[in-house]
């Protein structure tokens, strides 16, 4: 006789992937996703007791002002920096590695220490110094290591195709695109992880405007880009959830 056990756990995984394709961009269906801007209508106090938060930004600090000028490149890239091993070095230090080699602490939290977030580098070949691209073209930092490591070339012009707004892929220097393992965020916070990836990638999206607008440079955060194209760029099993154009 068999017996048969119920499983009473629900499919996560699939639910993860359920929520994340239903809001994805995919080429056929392009036609459909051009959202119409809607300028944003300004919050009213309405009739509630109000405290005046009252401070005028210190523009000779350098943080805040970083802060205050932070934005989001919206023509062309101008290329004004020369990307080459002293300035990638410098930007993935800042901006997710932590710098100190004997006790390295990345400049950016992740739920649980997990760190499931993956982050890689995709160079414009014809804007970025010829030793960046020796090797290739596409690579990952990795955090625990200090080190970018190079995976494979794919020339920038059919990179490019995976972004919406072409003006901007054509000008930038380089993209950093953020991606997860979703079959494998699970194992800890189970139906909140995927929550907890999005936030992380928000906090590494936030250290990339701020690090590029410290640096000189100017960078634009994207949920505008093919989904499948960026991800089958990258060709590991991961799924893109957060795409950033920098020059």
């Amino acid at each position: 006789m068999q017996i048969l056990e119920w499983n009473f756990s629900p499919n996560i995984t699939q639910a993860f992937l359920d929520y994340h394709t239903s809001s994805i961009n995919e080429p056929e269906f392009s036609f459909s996703q051009m959202y119409k801007h809607q300028n944003r209508k300004p919050m009213t106090n309405d009739n509630y007791p109000l405290i005046k938060l009252d401070y005028s930004l210190d523009m000779d600090n350098s943080f805040e002002k970083i802060l205050y000028e932070r934005k989001s490149a919206i023509s062309y890239f101008k290329n004004i920096r020369k990307i080459d091993k002293q300035l990638v070095s410098k930007f993935c230090n800042l901006a997710f590695i932590g710098g100190n080699e004997k006790r390295r602490r990345r400049t950016y939290p992740s739920g649980g220490s997990e760190y499931n977030i993956r982050i890689y580098m995709l160079l414009n070949e014809k804007n970025v110094d010829l030793e960046m691209i020796e090797f290739g073209n596409i690579g990952e930092v990795n955090c625990d290591t200090g080190n970018l490591m190079i995976k494979k070339y794919e020339p920038w012009k059919e990179i490019s195709t995976a972004f919406l707004q072409k003006y901007l892929a054509d000008t930038a220097q380089f993209s950093i695109v953020l991606s997860v393992d979703i079959d494998s965020i699970s194992k800890k916070y189970h139906d909140i992880s995927y929550k907890l990836v999005q936030q992380e990638a928000g906090h590494i999206g936030q250290n990339i405007q701020l690090v590029s607008q410290y640096l000189g440079m100017q960078s634009v955060p994207l949920g505008s880009f093919y989904d499948t194209v960026l991800s089958n760029t990258i060709n590991e099993k991961q799924t893109v959830l957060y795409a950033f154009l920098l020059g």
